[in-house]
């Protein structure tokens, strides 16, 4: 019987651990018409749909100064008040993945060339490659640790 209970951790450290773990990135390009448009996507090239948006002024970090949503093609749409100047923050936040953008605006309009990514990672997630050793000292390390315990009953 304890050979099935230590067989147990084993097989499933084996089965469950991934080559390669779960991991997508957002990114939203945009692009300045008569308004500012976004459109956020995966790493995966699935839309960021019905993402939520917080659009915050310069003068007013707090409370955002509009909240909506994206829409099916992961796409949103504002044009900041020229009459409050200074960096706008963008933020884009869906299902725990975000990205904030800040949107520099002077008296003439949005500063295009200078609108930029805050890198924001997803703690939730890794996107580095799990090699198969690392696999294995994970699941011997599990095992172990399960026959210890069973060991002391």
């Amino acid at each position: 019987m304890k050979k099935i209970i230590l067989a147990l951790p084993v097989l499933l450290g084996v089965v469950a651990m991934p080559s390669h773990t779960l991991a997508h990135t957002m990114f939203t390009n945009y692009l300045l018409n008569d308004t500012l448009d976004f459109q956020s996507t995966y790493s995966t090239d699935e839309a960021a749909k019905n993402a939520e948006v917080y659009v915050y002024a310069p003068d007013d970090l707090e409370e955002p100064w509009l909240e909506t949503r994206t829409d099916e093609e992961g796409r949103f749409s504002f044009l900041p008040d020229t009459s409050i100047p200074g960096d706008w923050e963008v933020q884009i936040i869906d299902e725990g993945h975000g990205e904030v953008i800040i949107v520099p605006v002077t008296e003439e309009g949005v500063d295009f060339d200078n609108i930029s990514h805050e890198f924001k990672q997803d703690l939730h997630y890794s996107s580095t490659p799990m090699s198969p050793l690392q696999s294995f000292l994970i699941t011997a390390g599990v095992a172990g640790l399960w026959f210890a315990v069973l060991r002391k009953n």
